[in-house]
């Protein structure tokens, strides 16, 4: 059986602490998703020297490499947050129940010897 030896107040400037790191993720995946465009939009084209440029613009291997990065990381940045969300919570449930764990022990114990004694206990001590 593993001990437990929690400190709440310091688990909750952990979570603080956490979640205020956490709350950032949105700018940076504005900053990631700005980044890889702004990469494929100067990573250069393919388009023959003299040829016209298609309308809407022309992208080259790198541009279309960028892209799929893209896509094929974007359900790994929408994982992070709610990874991050649901581990938060449940490192705050847990504690939680550690704190009400030990409330709920000291009553127990609390109530078990503040009865008045049996009358086995006022016998004494068996010799």
């Amino acid at each position: 059986m593993s001990k437990w030896d929690i400190r709440p107040g310091g688990v909750q400037g952990v979570l603080n602490n956490t979640a205020e790191a956490a709350s950032k993720f949105e700018e940076e995946f504005k900053a990631y998703s700005e980044g890889l465009v702004h990469s494929a939009t100067h990573a250069g084209t393919m388009i023959l020297g003299g040829t016209a440029q298609p309308e809407g613009g022309a992208f080259g291997p790198v541009a279309q490499a960028l892209q799929e990065f893209q896509e094929h990381t974007s359900d790994d940045l929408k994982f992070l947050p709610v990874r991050t969300g649901k581990s938060i919570t449940g490192a705050r449930l847990a504690t939680e129940a550690y704190v009400h764990g030990d409330l709920e022990m000291a009553k127990n114990k609390q109530e078990e010897y503040s009865k008045a004694p049996t009358p086995e206990e006022m016998k004494g001590p068996k010799k």
